[in-house]
């Protein structure tokens, strides 16, 4: 059997290929359902990976694990891949949930253009936080930090050396043309986090490991801690952000007395992981 797995963000999608013998990792960009955009996604997917002919499709995004949003990804799969025989599409914490733990308990919290918790038990999503989205939540994310980010620049809320460092890093773009750029985006959550990674990048003053700690410390008491999390209990952290900040992460994370931390990414590696050790992918999902 063909099998063809997503994990699919705001900014990008891992796929893996996997037809019995050989696994294919292919990046393409992100399809949340709220942005997806026709006919040039259907194009861009066909071109990149149309060829292939998959038997069932596992599909895990931002944005799905609801009736309607999984209808729009369906469709535009069935518009890709027509033969294809099972299309599933689930949240991207059901199918990290199932990378991670198998049939296992635990905690995943997602950490990358947006920012998302859930509860795993016995493989199976049965509680999450309320994330919010870029516009009013997703503490921790990398839009979060790049909203951080531009009220401390355009508010001149920081010391002159660090103004003039993030001034460099946004390349001096001003007040008017920053907000053009971020309002008129048709993924303005895309823009905040190109911004983060842009400024965020080492080298980087030691005052802006404290917007981390503040954003990171927001993300444990807005969303992991609405999952009553034990201290003993396992959390792994995915997303670029996370891995990009793995350090700093487990520092604060500790600090609000959860030591069982760890950090994998990208979680389509552990769906690679996960169907090599069993041999095909897990039938009871």
């Amino acid at each position: 059997m063909n099998l063809l797995i997503a994990d699919s963000g705001a900014t990008k999608t891992d796929w893996l290929w996997y037809d019995g013998q050989e696994f294919i990792r292919i990046r393409t960009q992100g399809l949340h359902p709220s942005n997806i955009q026709l006919p040039q996604d259907r194009t861009d997917l066909e071109d990149q990976i149309g060829s292939l002919k998959p038997d069932e499709i596992r599909f895990f995004g931002t944005g799905c694990g609801n009736r309607v949003n999984d209808e729009k990804i369906s469709r535009l799969l069935t518009s890709i891949f027509p033969t294809c025989r099972t299309i599933r599409v689930d949240s991207d914490l059901e199918g990290s949930g199932q990378a991670f733990f198998g049939d296992g308990d635990g905690i995943v919290a997602v950490l990358g253009t947006g920012a998302i918790s859930a509860r795993i038990e016995e493989g199976r999503l049965v509680a999450k936080s309320a994330s919010l989205g870029f516009a009013i939540g997703d503490e921790g994310s990398a839009a979060d930090l790049g909203r951080r980010l531009l009220k401390m620049r355009y508010r001149n809320q920081a010391v002159p050396e660090l103004l003039k460092f993030l001034d460099e890093r946004l390349e001096s773009v001003d007040y008017s043309e920053m907000m053009n750029r971020i309002y008129s985006s048709p993924r303005p959550n895309r823009e905040l986090a190109a911004l983060a990674g842009v400024v965020l990048k080492p080298p980087f003053p030691a005052e802006l490991k404290t917007v981390l700690e503040e954003a990171f410390s927001d993300f444990i008491k807005c969303q992991l801690t609405t999952l009553n999390v034990e201290d003993d209990e396992s959390v792994i952290f995915t997303g670029k952000v996370a891995v990009s900040h793995e350090d700093l992460l487990k520092e604060v994370m500790n600090r609000h007395g959860y030591k069982n931390v760890e950090v994998r990414y990208p979680v389509i590696k552990a769906w690679q992981e996960r169907i090599s050790g069993q041999k095909g992918f897990p039938e009871n999902h």
